[in-house]
């Protein structure tokens, strides 16, 4: 079997320490075996056919080789690749974006090409400073390192439209009332209605005087996403200048050159970078994508401090097994050898520091049960129309999502909270209550994982979106 007059199926081989593995779902006109190898051949050193120009020496030292192949299907199935560390320049990012995540996409014999996963060597890993906070920095900065309560926060509602004083008004009634975080939406950053410093500006003062009421630190999320490196490097003087620790970054849509610019901008001043994912999931859904669990692994190792993983019961795409695997991968440094549905082992290199995992998305206080059956408690719990959409308001919802949290670390669930605090009563009565045993009984299905492995290999990626990505 060859491909563009070589073969680049090695069955043998056993990937180094210094080899980047990746883990390919594909399917195709011609048989795995074929398809495999245009893969590899295509995001390495080959082409359609054979060349004068190739020696042995490129081909030894720098080909992507097909090591392992599970078939679901003759033209389909599970691919792994191992590259050569020396194929890549190593100091740029999208090089390695463009090779392994590039033009394969775009190959007519493929018709479904699903990046599962990718195991990063520890030698690349280093090369990269990972967060400058991180979890265990936010924790002690908002002054729940002890309790180690849940952290509460907000998007501000509506996401778009309301004037500076309207938007840090709803802010303040936020904070004041029990929320440890105040963020904007994704969407928000400098339109006319609601200017961005002016916007900072009312909302620090705002968060000022919440702080001084509640002896609390508190955080806001400000959006300095722009399209001009220039704005946003201005927007964090502005934030440095104001004494305020936080900044928020739309990072997929931003990309990893300027993502990993600004990077180095806001760890000079050990600021939390909130990350948003907004767009991710185009990425993502269908035939062709990229699973999350790889941005997540990059973003970590770039250096964000906390970001939006999914919830598991909310509004947003991603089922219980699949949310807690991106908890596990912001919160935890070595991996353990597993199938997983998709995901492979590994382990962070020892200086990236685990980061905030951040659940938004539909979410409420009765959903905080079930949420922390997922997350456990080191979370961010965000929920936008779950405060705002409170029967009595801003302020009882933030004290009802706060109630939730406090009632988790007291072991009580919500619904017996609820008895004694009418926010939590009311929040109950217009959204009901999410039970975290029915959570507790689709996280048992980690517990049948060789049958589910020996399934997913029997029946093919629909099968893990399915179970994994819907359960």
């Amino acid at each position: 079997m060859v491909y563009g007059g070589y073969s680049y199926l090695d069955l043998d081989y056993e990937p180094g320490k210094e080899d980047f593995v990746v883990l390919f779902y594909i399917s195709g006109k011609y048989e795995l075996e074929k398809l495999a190898e245009a893969v590899a051949s295509e995001s390495s050193v080959g082409t359609w056919t054979d060349i004068k120009t190739m020696n042995d020496y490129v081909f030894k030292h720098y080909r992507a080789r097909v090591f392992k192949i599970l078939k679901v299907r003759e033209n389909e199935g599970f691919v792994y690749i191992a590259y050569p560390m020396e194929h890549f320049d190593l100091k740029n990012f999208n090089q390695f974006q463009a090779s392994v995540l590039g033009n394969i996409f775009g190959m007519k014999e493929i018709e479904s090409l699903y990046v599962l996963d990718i195991k990063f060597p520890e030698k690349y890993q280093k090369l990269f400073k990972g967060p400058a906070v991180g979890l265990d920095g936010i924790r002690k900065y908002v002054g729940t390192d002890k309790s180690g309560r849940p952290h509460v926060g907000t998007i501000v509602k509506p996401k778009v439209g309301l004037t500076p004083k309207e938007f840090a008004e709803v802010a303040y009634k936020a904070w004041a009332n029990g929320l440890d975080l105040v963020k904007d939406d994704e969407n928000l950053v400098d339109q006319d209605f609601c200017k961005w410093e002016e916007r900072f500006n009312e909302v620090y003062d705002a968060m000022d005087r919440a702080e001084k009421e509640t002896g609390e630190n508190k955080i806001y999320c400000v959006n300095i996403t722009d399209s001009s490196i220039e704005r946003m490097v201005e927007r964090v003087e502005k934030v440095v200048e104001r004494g305020h620790n936080c900044v928020m970054l739309d990072v997929y849509v931003l990309g990893f050159t300027a993502l990993n610019y600004m990077l180095e901008i806001t760890r000079k001043h050990k600021l939390i970078v909130h990350a948003h994912r907004a767009g991710y999931a185009a990425w993502h859904r269908g035939n062709y994508g990229v699973n999350f669990q790889i941005l997540e692994k990059l973003y970590r190792m770039f250096g964000v401090d906390q970001l939006h993983i999914g919830t598991g019961v909310g509004k947003m795409e991603g089922g219980a097994l699949l949310i807690k695997r991106m908890h596990e991968l912001a919160e935890f440094m070595e991996g353990e050898e597993k199938f997983y549905l998709g995901s492979m082992d590994f382990s962070f290199s020892e200086h990236i520091k685990p980061i905030m995992p951040v659940a938004s998305g539909g979410l409420d206080p009765t959903k905080v049960d079930a949420l922390v059956v997922i997350h456990g408690n080191n979370v961010t719990i965000q929920a936008g129309g779950g405060v705002h959409g409170h029967p009595n308001g801003t302020e009882s919802g933030a004290r009802a999502l706060r109630l939730a949290a406090e009632a988790v670390v007291e072991g009580v669930s919500v619904k017996e909270y609820a008895e004694k605090h009418e926010e939590l009563k009311k929040a109950i009565e217009k959204w009901g209550y999410v039970n975290p045993e029915d959570v507790k009984k689709r996280l048992e299905f980690e517990s049948y994982r060789e049958e589910l492995d020996r399934l997913a290999l029997s029946k093919g990626i629909e099968f893990i979106k399915n179970v994994a990505w819907h359960i």
